[in-house]
């Protein structure tokens, strides 16, 4: 079913960072149903803002779910002092992984060094933590080759993930754009597909192309359920 083996759906679904509180609606009983979901099918992690990590702490407590929230969201924008205490703040709250966006107008811009400041001095506050660092680079606005160029600056800084998009900005994860992110970064940093992945065959298909962590939303647990009826 949905053209890809068991063995995938699985691998699938340890690795999902479940996304679908993750919204400018989402309300105490989204995060916690969302929580639940997790819960119920093994997911890596659920994310949701912030201002939910308390449930998130709460809900996921005594599971291996990691508690994840956004830094810098959702255009990087801010400044990196900001960054760092929304970061200082979350890990000390409780949360387990940390998403941050680059900043993607120093980025346009050129500035590469104080882009790579940025993102190192939000590293330093998350790493006595020892939690999953990843960051976004927001591919809908990026052409191919500055792509590669934003892997590499990622991948140079010690990030642990390079993200492929918010989920509120353009554009989508797709083959090509994680098999650019894949051939620059090799092995060094994971990658997650995140934006417009559609089914668990959308996420199985970007897995095989370097993918090792997937956002995705209640599409799957929906296509779980099926699965879970045809049994």
């Amino acid at each position: 079913m949905f053209g890809v083996t068991k063995e995938e759906i699985k691998c699938l679904i340890s690795v999902i960072d479940y996304s679908e509180a993750l919204t400018i609606t989402a309300t105490q009983d989204d995060v916690r149903t969302a929580c639940e979901m997790a819960k119920t099918y093994g997911f890596r992690a659920v994310v949701a803002f912030p201002q939910y990590l308390g449930i998130l702490v709460d809900t996921l407590k005594g599971t291996n779910v990691r508690a994840q929230i956004p830094v810098g969201f959702p255009c990087g924008g801010v400044t990196t002092y900001v960054k760092c205490k929304e970061a200082e703040e979350g890990l000390n709250r409780g949360a387990t992984d940390l998403d941050m966006v680059m900043n993607i107008s120093a980025f346009q811009a050129g500035d590469y060094k104080s882009l790579s400041k940025d993102i190192s001095a939000v590293m330093d506050v998350a790493r006595p933590f020892n939690v999953p660092f990843k960051v976004i680079i927001e591919i809908g606005v990026l052409s191919d080759q500055q792509i590669v160029t934003a892997a590499k600056l990622v991948a140079d800084c010690g990030a642990d993930f390079i993200k492929t998009c918010t989920g509120f900005g353009p554009g989508r994860a797709t083959v090509h754009s994680v098999g650019l992110i894949k051939e620059v970064v090799g092995d060094r940093v994971g990658i997650k597909a995140s934006g417009g992945v559609a089914s668990i065959e959308d996420g199985v298909t970007l897995m095989r192309s370097g993918a090792t962590v997937v956002a995705m939303r209640r599409y799957l647990v929906d296509q779980l359920r099926e699965l879970e009826s045809t049994v």
